[in-house]
């Protein structure tokens, strides 16, 4: 399993709001524990959707919160196997669904995500993976950034 830490959060806010943001490093660090599982961690969709979970309740950052959350689930789902089945609107609407308590966390990634077709390549660092979602759901940020 691939696990994002505190600082590539921090790093992905700052990415997706184009500016370093004050944070709560308590409720940030709890948001990424929500990616961890006891015992057998394996189960990569309930995983990424207490990721998702976590980051929209708590929201650690002063602004970017769903962007944020967005990609790092992405990123996530992407670093252990999985892909994006939708386009960045749907994707992107099932996070603020998400956010508005309209849609459960497992919800949104059951219709977020589908096992990858192939596996990524063994080069490609976590850092390299996250840019690569930025630029690749830029629709998808765009849309997340009313409000955020």
């Amino acid at each position: 399993m691939e696990y994002l830490t505190v600082h590539d959060l921090v790093w992905i806010n700052s990415t997706v709001t184009g500016k370093v943001n004050p944070y709560n490093y308590v409720t940030l660090e709890a948001a990424m524990a929500g990616q961890y599982s006891y015992g057998d961690s394996k189960n990569v969709l309930e995983q990424a959707a207490n990721l998702l979970e976590r980051l929209l309740a708590t929201a650690p950052f002063s602004e970017g919160n769903l962007r944020t959350a967005f990609i790092a689930t992405l990123s996530f789902l992407n670093a252990n196997g999985y892909a994006t089945k939708v386009d960045d609107a749907d994707a992107a609407s099932a996070v603020r669904s998400v956010a508005h308590g309209l849609k459960s966390p497992q919800q949104a990634i059951a219709e977020i995500a589908a096992p990858a077709a192939q596996a990524l390549e063994s080069t490609y660092t976590l850092r390299k993976l996250i840019s690569h979602e930025c630029n690749h759901h830029a629709n998808g940020l765009r849309f997340l950034a009313d409000n955020d």
